[in-house]
C-alpha cells in the first residue's frame, strides 16, 4: 500500500471510530462537539487523500466525485453549526448534514470492503472485463443497501436525537455552574 493509502486508511478508520462515538453521545454537549471536532478533521484527511489516489484508473472516477459530496456534506453541516443557519432550524439542519456524512462514509467502507474482499477470489476465474462489471457492481450494491439503511436510521432516529439537545446543552451549563464542581476544582 502507498503511504497515500495508508494514510487514507487510518483517516478513514479514525473518521468511522470518531464518528460512532458522536452518534451514540448527547447532542450539543462538550464531549459531543470534541469527538466531532475529530470526526471532521478525519474526513478532511479522507477526503484529501482520496484526491491523491488515482491508483485504480489513472483519473478521476465516482469515487472522487463521492469525496466531493462528502465534503459538501460535512461544510453544509460546518456551516449550519456555525452560522446558526437557518435561524431556529440550525440544530436540525446541523444533524441531518452531519449524518448524511457518515452514511456516505459507511457506504464507501461497505464498497471498499465487498471489493477488496470478493475481487482478489474471483480475480483468477474471470476475464478482465467481467472483474469490472462485478467490481462497479459491488460498489452499486454496497452503496445502495448502506445508504438505504442509513436512510431509514436518520428517518427513525434523528429527530429524537434533535429534540434531546437542548435539554442535554442545559444539562451540561447546570453541572459547569453547580457550586461543587467549582469548589472541587479550587
Amino acid at each position: 500500500m502507498s503511504p497515500t493509502g495508508t494514510f487514507h486508511l487510518v483517516f478513514s478508520l479514525l473518521a468511522i471510530l470518531f464518528g460512532a462515538v458522536v452518534i451514540m453521545l448527547p447532542k450539543g454537549t462538550r464531549w459531543h462537539r470534541t469527538w466531532g471536532h475529530g470526526y471532521v478533521w478525519s474526513m478532511v484527511g479522507v477526503m484529501a487523500t482520496s484526491f491523491a489516489m488515482f491508483d485504480l484508473t489513472g483519473s478521476v472516477t465516482p469515487f472522487h466525485v463521492a469525496a466531493v459530496v462528502g465534503g459538501v456534506t460535512i461544510g453544509g453541516g460546518m456551516w449550519t453549526v456555525l452560522r446558526r443557519r437557518p435561524k431556529k432550524h440550525w440544530i436540525h439542519a446541523h444533524a441531518t448534514w452531519m449524518a448524511w456524512s457518515y452514511v456516505g462514509l459507511m457506504a464507501a467502507f461497505v464498497s471498499e470492503s465487498m471489493t477488496r474482499f470478493v475481487m482478489p477470489a474471483v480475480q483468477g476465474t474471470l476475464e478482465h472485463q467481467r472483474l469490472w462489471f462485478l467490481f462497479w457492481g459491488l460498489v452499486g450494491v454496497g452503496t445502495f443497501v448502506t445508504v438505504g439503511v442509513g436512510a431509514w436510521l436518520i428517518r427513525r432516529n434523528l429527530d429524537d436525537a434533535v429534540q434531546a439537545t437542548p435539554h442535554a446543552m442545559r444539562a451540561e451549563r447546570e453541572e459547569l455552574a453547580s457550586p461543587e464542581l467549582t469548589r472541587s476544582g479550587t
